[in-house]
């Protein structure tokens, strides 16, 4: 990895090292809104097609269809700025800022250019985000029937949000175990 970004900086210069701030800021900003807002808003409103008792019973196919349908929408958001993130990093011909990457990207390929990355997009961010949500809401659930002593409406919100914290963290850890550091070097 050091080697790449010493490569990166003495051909490009250190400017290149943050090339694509700026797409990459604002597109995984809209995704991540997306992403977790829609999630709960989906959450609620299957469990409201499904009822309390059914809802109980398929909440784990409740969590993969709410996330998988945020993430639906979330990757819709992400994938214009995606589009210009790509471009701006490669610079081939279409300039090194967003303002500068997003008419020309316009003019050149319409609004279609903008969505070009969207089924690659889906069909990795959708699996993945439903494991990540699925994995979050059973380790949540976990922690509380078998770790806290306190039923959860007896807890305050601070604790309630220590165990939310723990339970993503620990659903993370799982979903992205540490690899061994790559043989491979960059040439």
């Amino acid at each position: 990895m050091f080697q790449a970004l010493r490569l990166t900086a003495s051909e490009d210069g250190v400017r290149a090292l943050a090339r694509g701030w700026a797409p990459t800021l604002f597109g995984y900003s809209m995704q991540g809104l997306f992403k977790f807002g829609f999630y709960e808003v989906f959450k609620i409103f299957y469990a409201n097609m499904l009822g309390e008792e059914k809802t109980y019973t398929y909440r784990t196919m409740l969590y993969l269809a709410a996330s998988a349908s945020a993430e639906f929408f979330a990757d819709i958001a992400l994938s214009p700025m995606e589009a210009v993130k790509v471009r701006v990093q490669t610079g081939i011909g279409w300039g090194h800022t967003l303002r500068e990457c997003a008419p020309k990207l316009y003019k050149e390929e319409g609004l279609g250019g903008f969505y070009k990355g969207l089924p690659p997009l889906w069909l990795r961010q959708i699996p993945y985000t439903m494991m990540k949500f699925a994995a979050f809401e059973r380790t949540v659930e976990f922690l509380y029937k078998h770790v806290v002593p306190v039923p959860r409406d007896q807890m305050s919100k601070q604790a309630q949000l220590v165990v939310t914290f723990a339970g993503g963290y620990i659903a993370g850890s799982v979903l992205c175990p540490r690899q061994p550091p790559s043989r491979h070097r960059c040439q």
